[in-house]
């Protein structure tokens, strides 16, 4: 008998734990609005347009293929979330933390985002075409092949960031940091370098025509415009 209740304490025990080491995500089915917790939920290929996520948390959670467009995430946490394939132009992202977040071919075309951390991110062949980026850490991340068109980039830390095949051009840059970034064919037609760290090695690296303004110090490579 004593042994029969010694098994079943332990059995007892492993169901405890068992159930203690897995996430609750309870509120994966409340409705949207500012403050919410959508932590580890899958909210995938859902309507989002212009909605109130203000201080809302999506740690680990998936919006893949989810329209975003308009809305604002204004304080919120998205650590590590699954933004792949999202649509969210002209969406606010102000004092967010985008950290480790993934946005593969996501579009946040005229969007702002503004105070944002984006640190070790991957945003691969995402576009910010006229977006508002200002105040951002967005070192060492994958932004292979982003397209910045025509965007507007201030006071962004791209410390040890793949920019390989990124478009800058047309983009107006200040107080841009690229110390230790992969600049391998990154485009800056048309564009002032003057009011960024960028050095000769990353220029011989780019991609550049007879409209772009470098840093004082640097020179135009033969290499430059680029063939196809």
């Amino acid at each position: 008998m004593q042994t029969k209740n010694i098994m079943r304490a332990l059995l007892l025990v492993c169901l405890l734990t068992i159930t203690s080491s897995q996430p609750v995500y309870a509120g994966c089915f409340d409705k949207r609005k500012p403050g919410m917790d959508w932590s580890g939920c899958k909210k995938i290929n859902k309507m989002l347009n212009k909605s109130n996520f203000t201080g809302s948390r999506f740690d680990n959670a998936n919006l893949t293929s989810s329209r975003l467009d308009g809305s604002v995430f204004k304080g919120a946490s998205l650590v590590k979330t699954d933004m792949t394939r999202v649509s969210a132009t002209r969406a606010r992202f102000e004092d967010a933390d985008m950290s480790k977040s993934v946005g593969y071919r996501a579009v946040f075309d005229r969007a702002v985002l503004k105070n944002t951390i984006l640190t070790k991110s991957e945003f691969f062949r995402a576009s910010f075409r006229e977006a508002e980026l200002s105040d951002i850490d967005w070192s060492k991340s994958e932004l292979g092949r982003v397209d910045f068109t025509a965007a507007k980039l201030k006071n962004i830390n791209f410390q040890f960031t793949n920019l390989s095949r990124v478009v800058f051009s047309e983009a107006k840059l200040e107080g841009i940091e690229f110390r230790g970034a992969y600049t391998y064919l990154t485009h800056f037609e048309n564009v002032d370098l003057r009011a960024v760290n960028l050095s000769q090695l990353q220029i011989g690296l780019s991609c550049g025509n007879q409209e772009t303004r470098l840093p004082e110090g640097r020179w135009m490579p033969d290499t430059w415009p680029c063939t196809d």
